[in-house]
């Protein structure tokens, strides 16, 4: 053998390992081979759409904010009563922006802000809060739907907060069944 080629040879064997340990991605603990920046980058539910409940005589309100690039489905909303001896009407809703969805067709959906409401009906008069379960889908313009969420709230007697005081979803509503 040839000392150039033993000396190739051996330099192979040294280099080639180091150059491997560059190469291979080294994970730490809030890292994943299975995840990808992208999937890192989606907010979770929870901070994509906050929601807030309130109530006055007659009617209980949820108010939606929808983080930027985000938006929820118009025909997923539901609101339900957890609270003994009071149901809900029928749910009211803005009639939302038009979308093509890739696999639902033509649906409405709503960014930024959304307020949907329903009037309360009870045998005796309603005091205090409502404790109610509020039902929604939504999704990332990047293309990545939430499966759909269910949240508890409570709906304290008071008025709106301040992103939502101007909002009067019964005056220019579509009403759509989705209230218990």
């Amino acid at each position: 053998m040839s000392p150039v080629f033993a000396f190739l040879t051996v330099a192979l064997f040294i280099v080639t390992p180091v150059a491997a340990r560059e190469e291979v991605p080294v994970y730490g603990a809030k890292s994943s081979p299975f995840s990808s920046s992208t999937q890192r980058d989606f907010l979770p539910a929870k901070e994509a759409f906050r929601a807030t409940a309130w109530r006055d005589d007659d009617w209980v309100y949820v108010g939606f904010t929808i983080a930027e690039n985000y938006y929820l489905h118009r025909h997923k909303f539901l609101l339900k009563s957890l609270s003994p001896g009071v149901s809900f009407g029928e749910l009211v809703l803005p009639p939302g922006e038009p979308m093509s969805h890739t696999t639902l067709g033509n649906i409405n959906v709503f960014y930024d802000q959304v307020l949907v409401s329903t009037p309360i009906e009870a045998s005796d008069t309603v005091t205090g809060p409502l404790a109610i379960t509020v039902a929604f889908q939504g999704c990332s313009d990047q293309g990545l739907c939430y499966p759909p969420e269910q949240i508890e709230l409570v709906s304290p007697y008071g008025s709106p907060p301040a992103g939502f005081a101007t909002t009067s979803p019964r005056d220019t509503a579509d009403n759509s069944s989705g209230a218990l």
